[in-house]
């Protein structure tokens, strides 16, 4: 009776009915322990600590397993999605990238100016504030919208490389909306820019929201 309770009271820890399934029990791991995490509870560790413990619990007695038929087959490693802030060196390396060329410093004569003295062509500049890791899959998160027209957009290239020095690459796209929008890297502009990549897509208009989904999603 008494591992029968321990059960029970694990998955209410959970949030889980006594009949919930393997996956019903990874994902209210996930979602749970994602929430009660320190950096969201503003350094508090118990919810996180009884989560964790009710979990572990249910997964030594093997409700956490998938069902599975036929001779047992060596599992890979699970790759796990994470959420990577920009150093300062990433985020200075994007920024001298998109500063003004000073060999130019005036503009005036290469274009039309508006009223307030800008060029009508100038591009709109962009850095990411964070990348998305999914094994070789890169997701960069962007706060500023897309702008219609002219876009230019500095982007730390050395994620997987394991390179010490931080790297960056402009890229210049047109668009003919604004707002929120994402834009995935063609095959051969990935392959020379972004080494050991698999795909690139940039998020444009994302906030913590997009990012706290794309660190959920399975």
């Amino acid at each position: 009776m008494s591992k029968i309770k321990a059960r029970a009271e694990a998955l209410e820890a959970l949030g889980l009915s006594q009949g919930a399934s393997a996956d019903e029990i990874r994902e209210a791991w996930r979602t749970v322990a994602f929430h009660a995490h320190p950096d969201h509870t503003g350094g508090d560790y118990s919810g996180f600590a009884q989560a964790k413990s009710a979990y572990d619990f249910l997964r030594k007695e093997g409700l956490t397993a998938q069902n599975r038929s036929g001779p047992a087959v060596p599992r890979r490693p699970q790759l796990r999605k994470r959420v990577v802030e920009l150093t300062r060196a990433d985020l200075d390396a994007c920024r001298d990238l998109l500063s003004p060329d000073p060999a130019l410093p005036d503009m005036s004569d290469r274009g039309e100016t508006d009223q307030a003295g800008k060029r009508d062509d100038t591009p709109a500049d962009h850095i990411p504030d964070a990348i998305g890791c999914f094994g070789r899959d890169l997701t960069y998160f962007v706060k500023t919208p897309v702008s219609e027209g002219s876009n230019r957009v500095a982007l730390p290239t050395s994620v997987l490389a394991g390179s010490r020095k931080a790297e960056a690459e402009v890229l210049t796209f047109q668009s003919k909306n604004s707002g929120q929008g994402e834009v995935v890297i063609p095959d051969a502009l990935r392959e020379r820019k972004f080494p050991g990549a698999r795909s690139v897509r940039i998020r444009f208009d994302s906030d913590q929201q997009m990012q706290d989904d794309y660190w959920l999603a399975s």
